[in-house]
């Protein structure tokens, strides 16, 4: 009985370290890809494939789904003013979705379509996209419109809606693409560098080099955009959960929905600069993931293996793979056991700490690419607590505690009721 019990925790213990092995390998392989091919990958976020004196053609409509966003929805609305885009090719429709401030009041004033929402329980981003979704034929009837999401914390470049249509306009286009998004106050504070980073990696790493190879491509929810009948599908699915890009893209993938990635249409956001908004923020973000890891991680591993279809397995990793943090704090504690437990670790202490190093290269990268200062290259305090809260969020999940509703993620501006 105790030989049966000490080799049933020899498999557990051989099956977590393959587990974590298998996720470190999904996450570093890209990034050893863009290293080998960074010229390549370059030209993609360097090269316009297009002119300001590109043909318009066309339609779209931006959909902003804000709650409590009277700080930031201005500026957002002023470089949507700005857009080298003729304005009658494109719509601008707020969703103030139980808002308590000025939300909707500074978006009529910005003349923009406002559609006020307020229900009796607790909201999402899809519901109230949903909402918009169905009073859209009486302000924008295109049937063949692009959606752009777009959050209320945000600021379009000028050429956004250029970058956009030179791969919308080409016969056979994907009818689906991601732009690319950055964060606007990177040197904020250590938080928001540590988030631009991982911004960037997203980008450069995630979907630079998926671009290159030619498998279908991410969408992370902010700064997506589709035809209108791809989002009207996507509404007729149940939907509930807080990671609506991951229950999307898995839909997208079930139906063989081709997704692009259009690294030249560009928008920035403003990151949460302090670690109690970035631990309510995290919280709410690895809720909606740990749904859809429940719901769909297994499912979509099963067929991908059953239809030796990459585009599933590489979505399944996708779903299943931990946090970074996660990856590489769980490598270093590996590296510790397999220096005391020789015979019971699957790689040595220095394979796993080799890894835990690794992993520190791959934010270093990440830093480089936002153009970090020396000092932000020595910030191990701040990446620990930062670590510190991404375990905590995961405790709470597991002991029930997670976040099902969408509320803001800042606190209110001071002196504003």
């Amino acid at each position: 009985m105790k030989e049966a019990s000490v080799t049933a925790l020899l498999i557990i213990g051989y099956a977590i370290q393959v587990y974590i092995l298998v996720g470190c390998i999904y996450v570093i392989a890209p990034g050893a890809f863009l290293l080998l091919f960074f010229k390549k990958v370059k030209k993609l976020f360097t090269t316009r494939a297009y002119s300001r004196g590109t043909n318009p053609s066309t339609a779209f409509i931006l959909l902003i789904p804000a709650h409590n966003e009277e700080r930031l929805l201005p500026t957002l609305l002023a470089s949507i003013q700005l857009l080298n885009y003729p304005t009658n090719l494109y719509k601008t429709i707020v969703v103030a979705d139980n808002c308590t401030d000025e939300t909707a009041a500074l978006a009529m004033k910005a003349g923009v379509i406002c559609l006020e929402r307020f229900t009796p329980f607790a909201s999402n981003k899809s519901q109230a996209l949903l909402y918009a979704l169905e009073a859209l034929p009486a302000f924008a009837p295109v049937s063949d419109a692009v959606v752009c999401i777009i959050d209320a914390d945000c600021k379009l470049e000028a050429d956004y809606l250029l970058a956009l249509n030179s791969l919308y306009s080409i016969a056979g286009a994907a009818p689906v693409v991601q732009s690319y998004r950055s964060v606007s106050n990177a040197f904020d504070s250590d938080v928001t560098a540590l988030d631009a980073a991982a911004e960037a990696l997203r980008h450069w790493v995630l979907s630079g080099t998926r671009k290159i190879l030619g498998l279908n491509g991410f969408i992370f929810g902010l700064g997506c955009s589709m035809r209108l009948s791809i989002l009207t599908a996507l509404m007729r699915q149940p939907n509930n959960s807080l990671a609506e890009d991951k229950e999307w893209k898995v839909y997208m993938t079930e139906q063989n929905i081709a997704i692009d990635y259009c690294p030249t249409a560009r928008l920035s956001y403003e990151a949460v600069s302090d670690s109690k908004a970035f631990q309510k923020q995290r919280k709410r973000w690895l809720s909606g993931y740990y749904q859809a890891l429940k719901t769909y991680g297994i499912t979509m591993l099963v067929r991908g293996i059953g239809h030796a279809n990459l585009t599933e397995l590489d979505l399944a990793g996708d779903l299943l793979v931990p946090p970074r943090s996660i990856l590489m704090l769980t490598s270093a504690v590996f590296g510790l056991l397999a220096h005391w437990f020789v015979h019971f670790s699957l790689l040595s202490s220095w394979a796993w700490f080799g890894i835990t190093f690794t992993f520190l290269l791959y934010g270093s990268l990440g830093l480089w690419l936002i153009g970090a200062r020396p000092r932000h290259y020595f910030m191990p305090l701040s990446g620990l607590k930062l670590t510190g809260v991404v375990i905590k969020s995961i405790f709470a999940l597991i002991m029930g505690k997670g976040v099902d509703v969408w509320d803001a993620t800042r606190d209110k501006v001071p002196g504003v009721q």
